[in-house]
């Protein structure tokens, strides 16, 4: 027992890999309703919602103002974080359900060939979802950032996914700390890159970047710089040169706000080609209000349906959170398909669902049915660097899975005073793919 947490993630890749006749299977879907719900943006909120409401009955059509769907998952992400196939083999999905596509669109406030406007949407639709995440890269607003060779995280890896090529010389340095800007990194080092450095207001111990991303990126030649910020850019002819930080005390204030305290009598310069700015991402304010929708909706939130103040609109995911992981987003999505499909039924959106609250995690696991195995990591693709965009993290094989499987505590299985299943058997009943079956031992069936 070494500690580690049975790799979940990692046996998941592993069924998707092996059981292509199960992972893409259409589920079974409700008669139709005969209602028609729309959903802004095809990123991972949006894509979850529709695929929810489809299960439901319900005929949806998802709208985005870029040429194809997919969102972050497709313009955000890179090729070596997630594969395009994959993407395009769930979006497909959708289509074989009945998923309506509808991009290179845009909502806004007033119509043309190309955009529609929310009040022809309300006259078609019986309610809207939006899911149009955080689309705006976050600025320093320091002199210099309008230099040449200064990128912002979020178009860099935009236009890398659309096949451009930003011209980042051969010194680059990435501002941040967080999984974006260890994705620019790795992404200017498979540009040709030949020094990457990424620069953060951060300690080591702080940084928010996950963790094992941070390690292939020092594994790949990444120098991190921790407890460095307030840049300043320096040219010449017009060219940028290099970029200047101070050292960064601390990130917070006391009461845990984000604050940095700077000490100005310790500086570092660094030589850049290039700087790509990566310190967060942000909602499009501006994209609410040409909806009619005032800045402030956010807050006006239902927590638990996120129905808005115009009660045929809901929200999902990262414009309504700001900036979370896929799994969040998706979380939300899910969320609001629920609440839109009980709107248009006429449904009490509240009954059965509760605030999120604290989860009970202070108990006892018995560990006597333990074994000494240590976790198998699964095995990762080393970067050739320039034009390498092969995926990283590659998938277990079927003995390694099954020796992973193997250290589980089988904490679900019913045993003694520890058993967590009581034999009411919805599981079984409720699984799509007929997988489960549960054994009673004191009933016959």
């Amino acid at each position: 027992m070494d500690g580690q947490a049975v790799a979940i993630r990692g046996l998941k890749r592993y069924l998707a890999d092996h059981f292509d006749d199960k992972k893409a299977a259409l589920p079974k879907m409700a008669p139709d309703s005969g209602k028609n719900i729309a959903v802004i943006g095809s990123g991972p909120a949006g894509l979850m919602a529709a695929y929810d409401l489809r299960v439901k009955g319900d005929a949806v059509t998802v709208f985005d103002s870029k040429k194809e769907p997919g969102g972050m998952l497709r313009w955000g992400i890179p090729e070596f974080r997630l594969s395009l196939a994959v993407l395009e083999e769930e979006i497909e999905l959708l289509k074989n359900m009945g998923v309506q596509f509808c991009c290179s669109v845009a909502i806004g406030s007033y119509k043309t060939e190309t955009n529609k406007t929310i009040g022809e949407l309300k006259k078609e639709f019986q309610a809207i979802i939006l899911a149009t995440g955080c689309p705006n890269h976050a600025k320093l607003n320091v002199k210099g950032e309008d230099l040449p060779g200064v990128f912002h995280g979020i178009p860099f890896l935009q236009d890398v996914r659309a096949g451009k090529q930003p011209e980042i010389g051969k010194k680059v340095v990435v501002i941040g700390g967080g999984n974006v800007a260890v994705d620019t990194a790795q992404t200017a080092l498979r540009l040709g890159a030949q020094t990457v450095s990424m620069v953060c207001l951060e300690s080591e111990n702080e940084i928010p970047a996950m963790e094992e991303d941070l390690a292939m990126a020092k594994s790949e030649g990444i120098e991190l710089k921790y407890s460095w910020g307030s840049p300043n850019f320096f040219s010449i002819d017009g060219q940028l040169d290099s970029v200047e930080f101070m050292r960064c005390t601390s990130v917070f204030d006391a009461h845990g706000n984000f604050s940095p305290d700077f000490d100005s009598c310790e500086i570092k310069s660094v030589e850049a080609d290039s700087v790509i700015v990566a310190i967060g991402q942000k909602t499009d304010a501006s994209f609410l209000e040409t909806l009619g929708l005032t800045a402030d909706i956010i807050s006006q939130i239902d927590p638990i349906t996120l129905q808005t103040p115009d009660e045929m609109i809901f929200m999902a995911g990262d414009v309504m959170t700001g900036p979370s992981s896929a799994i969040e987003a998706m979380a939300k999505g899910r969320n609001a398909a629920e609440s839109a499909h009980r709107f248009i039924k006429g449904e009490h959106l509240k009954y059965g669902r509760a605030y999120e609250g604290p989860i009970e995690t202070d108990f006892d696991i018995d560990t006597s049915r333990g074994n000494e195995l240590k976790r198998h990591n699964v095995s990762e693709h080393q970067c050739q660097r320039k034009s390498d965009f092969k995926e990283l993290v590659n998938s277990y094989d079927t003995v390694t899975a099954q020796k992973e499987a193997g250290r589980c505590y089988s904490c679900g299985d019913p045993f003694g005073k520890f058993r967590t299943c009581w034999f009411c058997l919805p599981c079984e009943v409720e699984c799509p793919n007929d997988a489960l079956y549960v054994e009673i031992p004191y009933l016959m069936r």
